[in-house]
């Protein structure tokens, strides 16, 4: 077949190398894989299999062959990489701010989630909230979505070809925006009702004072935190997709301004 010529062809080769750096460059922009869970072969591999399913059907009128112009190329595919990393990240940013401030307030401030594997530790309810974004990210099938916006974005700006993000700081801007909008949204409820039952353990401290209020306010707390989130599942959820449905409007709109 003609597609494996890139293993001892030279332009060939030289085709194939700018596509196999912006699709591991624009693949380990998202989280679900630049986890360090996932080992560097296995990174590798996804990123060499969507550049060859992309190779394979796309017609490369002209590469530089300038070392310079190479160079330069390289470091223009990572400006675009980092600027769809930044507007990615905004879109998980929102739900794991919103669980981080619940969290906070229901109690769970100094209880931390530890991951060996990643090195780092998060909030129980932050990492619940940022699997609900993950889990509907694969739901509406936006992953689909993310490898066709990888394969588009080889028609509309060509490998190594030198990009002005002028106009998409403002795009990221926006979805930074968005996100702490969607954070206040998903914590608001909880946050309200939390507030109203800390007036009321202050009332029943002052008016009880021998009532010792700390063995049965941060129980309480908890508890009423647990109990919000459990009913108001459906609409965290709600909130969290209408946001994470924007992803693929907002690739496209980077990709447009990028040219």
């Amino acid at each position: 077949m003609e597609i494996f010529n890139i293993f001892w062809d030279p332009q060939k080769y030289l085709e194939f190398l700018p596509i196999l750096i912006r699709c591991m460059f624009l693949l380990m922009a998202v989280p679900m894989f630049s986890s360090p869970i996932i080992s560097f072969p296995i990174k590798a591999g996804m990123s060499f299999a969507v550049a060859v399913g992309i190779y394979s059907g796309l017609k490369i009128s002209e590469i530089p062959v300038n070392p310079a112009e190479i160079i330069a190329g390289i470091i223009s595919e990572f400006v675009l990489a980092l600027i769809i990393f930044i507007t990615i990240r905004a879109f998980f940013l929102g739900p794991q701010l919103a669980g981080e401030t619940a969290g906070f307030q229901i109690g769970f401030g100094l209880v931390a989630l530890t991951r060996p594997l990643e090195e780092e530790s998060s909030s129980i309810i932050g990492e619940f909230f940022f699997l609900i974004a993950v889990v509907i990210f694969f739901i509406l099938d936006l992953h689909i979505g993310f490898l066709w916006g990888i394969k588009k974005s080889f028609e509309l700006i060509p490998p190594f070809a030198m990009i002005q993000p002028h106009q998409a700081e403002e795009i990221v801007m926006i979805r930074m925006r968005e996100a702490f909008s969607a954070a206040v949204q998903i914590s608001l409820p909880i946050l309200i009702v939390l507030f109203i039952l800390e007036i009321q353990i202050a009332i029943v401290s002052r008016t009880i004072p021998q009532f010792n209020i700390f063995v049965v306010g941060f129980p309480a707390k908890i508890l009423v935190g647990i109990l919000i989130l459990t009913f108001l599942f459906d609409r965290i959820a709600f909130l969290i997709g209408e946001f994470i449905k924007k992803f693929i409007d907002t690739f496209s709109d980077i990709l447009k301004v990028a040219l």
